[in-house]
């Protein structure tokens, strides 16, 4: 009987492999006219012997249903459809438009049957990125990161195409989970406040000479000069690193007693930015007013010359000349921290300046310093004599300065006690024996895996308190170690989205999170849980309110900057940055934080405006602030204030492609390449990433002499025939982004450097020649013509928005069983007028996004 089983089961499973084995040849069988179409017009260049691109079709004509040949496909596809392939060069056959859209017809056809036969893959658990799970842990516990951050000690999440969310990429170490206990511990230390009594509020009033060290004697450097009477200290240097911090010494030894928020209130002027002396002697632009920043560190290690490393920027002020005004912020401190300030578009050290002014200006105030009279003495040289009522160079230097007056400092500020994290979980009571232990931890719980939980889970949590009590450990550390060990569950660190097989749909507290780490990076709040709870989020009109409300919300800053980051690239910002001899400004203006700025105000207004997504390719306005109109030679703004200005036809901007932040992050901090712009804006702009170089053909090295263009070492470079037909296809989009330096400033001629000091000598190179030819003979002259060839295109460039939209929400990667969903996304779009809000709504309303 058990051999008739057996032989029975065969049978059945034999008849469900044949049975599937028909459905999968009917699914995947290539339509003929795509190897003839390819045998017709690319085998003659992509042979075996000719091999160009480093492509031959040969083995996918012997085998076109060869689930290998698939990826030659898709390569075959993306070139048809930015029309590149064949190239209309004399003498290449050429297919007319309706051969060309057939053949794509039937391979898009082909592959999403491909990917649909196939079985659905399994779903690829995601876990919290570092700032997800810092937002998390704000909202959880209602704790600072922005002022503390436990992991900062975490390995950096892993980018997959500028993407660190995406599931199949990541990876969790015993190393990781033991930051992670490390991480949940200071968190929930910062949370708990048993047994503790509301802390004191306190004042501090710093005068002048509490900036000042007993150490300080020599004045001529003008690092800080406290005046005669006690009213100001000057603060002669300034610099982006803020090397020199100034800060309250004595105070710096503690700093602030608690966590908490904390008033401060400083008074400053700007004092001598017009001045008598020689201009050229300044690095800096007194055009603008002179800025003060200030800063907070959490521990006085950090106050240290080059120490900028974990220093926390809180705001930026503009200075009135000659007449102090005062500034008050209010800002969570960490215990332990100081606050200080500095002059962050100052002219770096005062040194060189200062030993151009003084003895040029103000010779009768030189005299020897204690260090260069010990250095005579140990010389056994005479020491001249030093007059005794010579003047020192502060008493008459007139050159600019930040004149600080003072700096109170007032908190920790608490409304209420005990704080809204412990309430959040155990109450108004500081007591550890004032809860109910098995329902502290299910509502615990509940908050943290973002969903209802069963008894059988918390028992497991509840039982190890026990057995910690039981061992001696107080209730109040015993408790604390539950709620460490639940907010290192997996089901904790990552987004569960149950069980069931991928496709099916999400359940509505799956969706819940889905939305909010889409738009908030952070767990979901309390009318998501309670729509969840009612079954209601997958219902159209209220799914919809939903994501305007946490559109809405200040939170969705963060989708603001992480999805910019990762669309974009512009988290490669500051990875090769420009030399600071070269352009100096990019570190004296803060270029990189308002480029940045820029894109991300840029992104939200589209957003918020529900403007059409061509705008992201063409718009006639921008955000700029006054270091930025600055640097694209636009009038001054109003200060540290970004608004939107209108951009003049004539001055090369509008549109991404004319943002500094996208034309820094897509140089090498030496030079431009267009290869990499190209590459950037086929994989960033259009979504069809080139195929990777071949691992044996160097990559081009700059020529910093000058001597030669990028454009003259491709040429050589394209002569080598494995590069020169990849080449073809990058290199023209890249040109015409010629015009723009490694810091994104238009420019009509290369610049040559000279020099290693400080900064660097510059002269005019040869011009700039920003024209190409696409294989497809479309010809391009400028940046001009390289948008109005994207807008052409701008199907593509809907599709791949919402197609890196949709890798941002879900966490995976999209493939051809997607397609007809994106697809539609994109025709639905179209028919309403390409809003991006739009588009976002449509996003969210996709079968991808809301199933597994």
């Amino acid at each position: 009987m058990n051999c008739y089983f057996s032989q029975k089961v065969l049978f059945v499973l034999m008849g469900i492999c044949f049975l599937f084995s028909i459905h999968r040849t009917m699914a995947e069988t290539l339509p003929v006219e795509v190897p003839q179409f390819v045998e017709r017009y690319c085998i003659d260049c992509h042979d075996d012997y000719s091999e160009l691109g480093d492509r031959s079709f040969e083995a996918f004509l012997k085998n076109p249903d060869g689930k290998e040949q698939h990826l030659i496909l898709e390569e075959i596809l993306d070139q048809l459809n930015l029309g590149q392939m064949p190239p209309k060069e004399e003498g290449i056959l050429q297919p007319d438009a309706e051969e060309r859209n057939n053949v794509v017809a039937a391979i898009t056809h082909y592959l999403q049957q491909v990917e649909t036969s196939e079985i659905p893959p399994a779903t690829v658990l995601r876990r919290l990125t570092r700032h997800e799970y810092n937002n998390t842990m704000r909202d959880l516990l209602d704790v600072h990161p922005e002022s503390f951050d436990p992991t900062s000690s975490f390995p950096m999440d892993v980018k997959h195409e500028g993407f660190v969310n995406v599931g199949s990429e990541q990876t969790l170490s015993n190393y990781q989970l033991e930051l992670y206990l490390k991480a949940a511990k200071a968190y929930l230390e910062k949370t708990i406040v048993f047994n503790q009594e509301r802390p004191e509020t306190q004042k501090w009033v710093f005068h002048p000479e509490d900036f000042i060290s007993s150490s300080t004697v020599d004045i001529s450097v003008f690092y800080r000069v406290l005046d005669r009477e006690n009213r100001w200290v000057d603060i002669g240097h300034g610099e982006p690193v803020d090397r020199y911090p100034t800060y309250p010494k004595n105070f710096s030894r503690k700093g602030v007693p608690e966590d908490g928020f904390y008033r401060i209130q400083i008074t400053a002027e700007a004092v001598g930015r017009r001045h008598p002396y020689d201009p050229e002697i300044y690095r800096c632009d007194l055009g603008m007013p002179l800025k003060m920043g200030l800063w907070h560190v959490p521990e006085r290690d950090l106050l240290l010359p080059g120490a900028s490393e974990g220093r926390v920027f809180v705001e930026a002020f503009d200075l009135k000349d000659n007449e102090p005004s005062t500034f008050e912020v209010m800002v969570w401190l960490p215990a332990g921290s100081t606050p200080y300030v500095h002059w962050i578009n100052g002219q770096g050290s005062s040194k060189p300046v200062l030993a151009q002014v003084q003895p040029e200006y103000h010779p009768e105030t030189e005299r020897l310093n204690p260090v260069e009279i010990d250095e005579l003495r140990a010389r056994g040289e005479e020491i001249p004599p030093q007059p005794e009522n010579q003047p020192y160079l502060s008493d008459v230097y007139e050159g600019p300065r930040v004149r600080l007056h003072g700096m109170t400092l007032e908190g920790p500020l608490c409304e209420e006690w005990p704080p809204r994290g412990h309430r959040e979980i155990f109450g108004s009571s500081t007591d550890p024996k004032d809860f109910d232990l098995p329902q502290t931890l299910t509502k615990f719980a509940t908050r943290a895996f973002r969903r209802p939980v069963k008894p059988e889970e918390i028992n497991h949590y509840l039982e190890y308190v026990r057995a910690q009590m039981k061992s001696g450990v107080r209730r109040a550390d015993a408790i604390a170690l539950g709620l460490t060990a639940i907010l290192s569950s997996p089901r904790f660190l990552y987004l569960d989205e149950g069980n069931s097989a991928s496709g099916e749909k999400l359940d509505d507290f799956e969706l819940a999170s889905r939305l909010s780490y889409t738009f908030w990076s952070s767990m979901p709040d309390q009318r998501l849980f309670d729509l969840a709870a009612a079954n209601r989020l997958h219902e159209p009109e209220v799914l919809y309110q939903e994501v305007e409300r946490l559109l809405n919300d200040p939170k969705a800053s963060s989708f603001t900057q992480h999805f910019t980051d990762a669309w974009l690239r512009l988290d490669k910002l500051g990875s090769m940055p420009p030399s600071n001899a070269q352009f100096p400004t990019y570190y004296l203006e803060r270029l990189e934080e308002a480029m940045t700025q820029e894109t991300r105000l840029f992104f939200q207004h589209i957003l918020e405006e529900n403007r059409p997504v061509t705008e992201f390719l063409s718009a006639d306005y921008t955000f700029v602030n006054d270091r930025l109109a600055k640097h694209y030679g636009l009038p001054k703004s109003q200060g540290e204030t970004f608004r939107k200005v209108a951009l003049p036809a004539n001055l090369h901007r509008g549109g991404l492609l004319g943002h500094a932040s996208v034309l820094t992050a897509s140089a090498n901090g030496v030079e431009t390449s267009p290869v990499v712009r190209g590459v950037w804006l086929l994989e960033s702009i259009l979504g069809t990433p080139p195929s990777p170089p071949p691992p044996d053909v160097p990559p081009i090295e700059p020529d910093t002499r000058g001597a030669t263009t990028i454009r003259d070492q491709l040429a050589k470079h394209r002569s080598v025939a494995a590069c020169a037909n990849c080449h073809a296809k990058i290199d023209p989009w890249g040109f015409a982004l010629e015009y723009y330096d490694p810091t994104g400033g238009f420019r009509d001629h290369y610049v040559i450097f000279r020099g290693g000091g400080r900064i660097a000598r510059r002269r005019q190179g040869r011009p700039v020649n920003g024209s190409g030819q696409l294989p497809s003979g479309e010809k391009i002259q400028n940046e001009a013509d390289l948008k109005a060839l994207l807008l052409e295109r701008k199907d593509l460039f809907t599709k791949n928005l919402a197609q890196k939209l949709l890798i941002y929400a879900t966490g995976r990667e999209m493939n051809f069983r997607d397609q007809p969903e994106i697809n539609r996304i994109t025709e639905e779009i179209a028919a309403q007028g390409d809003g991006f809000r739009d588009l976002v709504h449509a996003v969210v309303l996709s079968d991808i996004f809301q199933n597994r």
